[in-house]
């Protein structure tokens, strides 16, 4: 993402946007020197369905890290930024966007398109 033509305004409009829902939200960098932005608690805003897939996966006993791994990699990641500007950008893009997924994913759901396969064959 090129940040270079971003004005500071439009990084302040978004950083407002990302404080408002998440309160206390801080920009972190990472142990490889790139930065992402971090609610409260310290959890990545872009990424925060894997510490949702984590905290909801039900282990079947120790032999179950299969099942945790394929768990994750379904969950896509947005990586982290190389500056603090693009770190908020992308962090108010991925908002945006889980918004839209939450909203529409009813819309989609495996019975409506079965349903509607069904229909087609008829």
């Amino acid at each position: 993402m090129n940040v270079e033509n971003i004005s500071k305004e439009r990084f302040l409009k978004a950083k407002k946007k990302i404080t408002k829902k998440y309160p206390g939200a801080k920009t972190i960098m990472d142990p490889y020197g790139k930065y992402y932005v971090a609610t409260e608690c310290g959890k990545d805003i872009c990424n925060l369905q894997v510490s949702q897939t984590i905290n909801t996966y039900n282990f079947d006993g120790e032999n179950d890290l299969y099942g945790f791994n394929s768990a994750l990699n379904k969950v896509s990641t947005i990586p982290h930024s190389k500056s603090v500007k693009e770190a908020w950008l992308k962090a108010e893009v991925a908002i945006k966007s889980y918004h839209v997924v939450d909203r529409n994913s009813s819309k989609f759901s495996d019975d409506k398109v079965m349903k509607k396969m069904a229909k087609d064959f008829e």
